[in-house]
């Protein structure tokens, strides 16, 4: 590939990136939620579901935009939602900590 060819693609990607980030955020704000609610009722299977497949479309995504970590992040909490059982306390723990460094990944991306 050559310098302008690999030049094109990263200015798309770019902008692919700054159009996709409200998206981004959003989903950041359902895994959050999702969060809080199972915080308050462990048991609740919408909140689960909600956060499930919000994570489930980050961790699709972030790689691509050349977040890695954030899409092993996002896996991460995917699976602590799809656990059939209530969340322990430890469970939430670990959740809001996945979220948080997620966050963090996340913001570390320039909106360019």
């Amino acid at each position: 590939m050559s310098d302008d060819s690999a030049t094109k693609i990263a200015g798309r990607l770019a902008e692919l990136w700054r159009t996709s980030r409200p998206t981004v955020l959003e989903r950041m704000t359902l895994l959050n939620a999702a969060c809080d609610s199972l915080s308050r009722n462990p048991a609740d299977a919408e909140a689960r579901a909600t956060g499930r497949e919000a994570a489930h479309k980050l961790s699709g995504v972030l790689g691509v935009f050349g977040l890695p970590q954030g899409s092993e992040l996002a896996s991460s909490i995917e699976y602590l939602f799809k656990s059939g059982d209530p969340l322990s306390a430890e469970d939430l723990s670990a959740l809001r900590n996945h979220i948080a460094s997620l966050d963090e990944v996340i913001a570390s991306k320039p909106d360019r």
